[in-house]
């Protein structure tokens, strides 16, 4: 299961990379992270910890690493399954796209699942808007 959603923006991917990246423009976008740590250099397969307000901290593991284009994670989540989250920047016809997504893998899912996933990719359009607002400054 996977849900989606793709915005225009008036930006270059060399200014909107840096809030994947870098914790505090991270937070920007991402207003309950409390912490997002990096064992190592970023690059796909590189494996950190995150901590969301009220959450226990999470570890998760970098699945594709693109510079200025694809920043994706997996992060399990006991008795859910395994949670991905995708951040990328396309460019089409001239044009700059923010795109993230939220999938879920799990077998046998079910309607609680779906509302699980819903409820996880709830404020990422709020947060696509808020990089938007950041790099048209």
């Amino acid at each position: 299961m996977e849900l989606q959603f793709t915005l225009e923006v008036n930006a270059g991917a060399e200014k909107i990379w840096p809030y994947y990246v870098d914790s505090a423009k991270r937070c920007v976008w991402e207003e309950d992270l409390e912490s997002l740590i990096f064992d190592e250099d970023i690059k796909t397969g590189t494996t950190g910890r995150m901590k969301l307000k009220e959450m226990p901290e999470m570890p998760f593991i970098l699945t594709e690493v693109i510079v200025n284009a694809s920043y994706c994670d997996k992060t399990d989540v006991p008795g859910m399954g395994s949670l991905y989250f995708s951040h990328k920047i396309l460019q089409e016809n001239g044009k700059t796209y923010i795109q993230h997504s939220v999938r879920l893998d799990k077998e046998n899912a079910t309607e609680d699942d779906i509302g699980f996933l819903s409820s996880v990719f709830s404020d990422v359009p709020g947060a696509v808007f808020k990089i938007k607002r950041e790099v048209e400054k």
